[in-house]
């Protein structure tokens, strides 16, 4: 664990970032949960328009999703990365993952961020979140450490939870031999994976051995099944429906374990001793209240954090490339990390 001096410093760094941090001149970001008055962006509302084009993902097995869906609108490539992929031994099986390491900084030992992809417990994967993670490597000049965790139906809940666990504990434990600083690892992802990230953080807050210095959280799904006013107004003709999440948690999760904090995190019994949070939410979003009932939980419990609302955006916006935001977004992602992990 942290000593209290640590965490002091993280805290001040945060606090520094809170300042710091500048997004963009876009004047619809802003630091609470709100939708941008003029509506969806124009640029949001092409990428939804092909996405409507397609057959909604619920309507094919899921193998056939993860196969042959694609993004036509991914971040640019970068060339001042090395990526390795490599293998995590669990208890009962392996993980595939993938080391995003800036080129120049190859034989340091860099602070780290651990991620979690969304995609519903269901979809997503490395490959899906190449672009995206390449460009937060490149931007943020730490090393990123992209996880495929097991995916419902195939493993249900608590298996993504327990690789999560499991995961993090083993590149902790090999931090020095992955060149990485162990003092500066940071745990991440985004809706689905950010959930897997809380819950890690929650269930480990009190080791004395490691825990992560801070928590990178995009548009977190963290309210269960329980309904939010965001959930209710925003649950058609987006990129996450009513239909859609049901389906995602239906594969996932029975309706008996659908309290359990470890996926309902909002219903954890505290929120004191977690690390620093940087939470990311969109304005159309049906999770964007939940981000920001945790960024008051945390707030309220002294935990340093910063919201950021991208008001004219839907839910998985950052994966889309061709939006500004979504650069931007990165963007934001990349200078917060950098300043609270104390990157020149």
């Amino acid at each position: 664990m942290l000593s209290k001096e640590a965490v002091e410093k993280n805290d001040k760094a945060l606090s520094e970032a809170l300042l710091l941090a500048q997004t963009s001149a876009n004047e619809n970001v802003l630091d609470k949960a709100a939708a941008a008055k003029g509506g969806l962006d124009d640029g949001a509302k092409k990428v939804l328009d092909y996405i409507h084009s397609l057959p909604p993902a619920y309507t094919f097995e899921p193998k056939y999703t993860r196969q042959y869906r694609e993004n036509p609108f991914e971040h640019d490539d970068v060339n001042n990365i090395t990526k390795q992929d490599i293998s995590i031994p669990c208890k009962h099986h392996e993980l595939a993952a993938r080391v995003y390491r800036p080129i120049t900084e190859h034989e340091s030992l860099l602070p780290a961020l651990i991620y979690f992809h969304g995609g519903g417990f269901v979809l997503g994967g490395i490959d899906s979140y190449d672009k995206l993670l390449s460009q937060l490597c490149s931007q943020s000049n730490l090393v990123v450490i992209s996880v495929a965790y097991r995916l419902a139906p195939e493993t249900v809940f608590p298996g993504a939870v327990e690789d999560t666990l499991e995961a993090t504990d083993w590149i902790a434990q090999n931090a020095t031999s992955l060149n990485l600083d162990p003092s500066r690892i940071a745990i991440g992802g985004d809706s689905a994976g950010a959930n897997l990230a809380t819950v890690y953080c929650h269930l480990n807050k009190h080791r004395d051995d490691f825990k992560p210095n801070f928590q990178l959280l995009i548009y977190p799904s963290i309210a269960g099944n329980d309904s939010t006013p965001s959930r209710k107004a925003y649950s058609e003709n987006l990129l996450l429906t009513k239909a859609l999440l049901a389906w995602f948690h239906d594969l996932y999760i029975s309706s008996e374990q659908e309290n359990d904090a470890r996926f309902n995190v909002l219903k954890a019994s505290d929120f004191k001793d977690v690390p620093p949070a940087f939470i990311l939410t969109g304005g159309f979003d049906p999770l964007r209240d939940e981000g920001q009932m945790y960024a008051d939980k945390l707030k309220e419990n002294g935990i340093a954090v910063k919201h950021s609302c991208y008001t004219d955006m839907f839910h998985g916006f950052i994966n889309y490339g061709v939006l500004q935001q979504a650069k931007d977004a990165v963007t934001e992602c990349a200078l917060v990390l950098k300043i609270v992990m104390n990157i020149k």
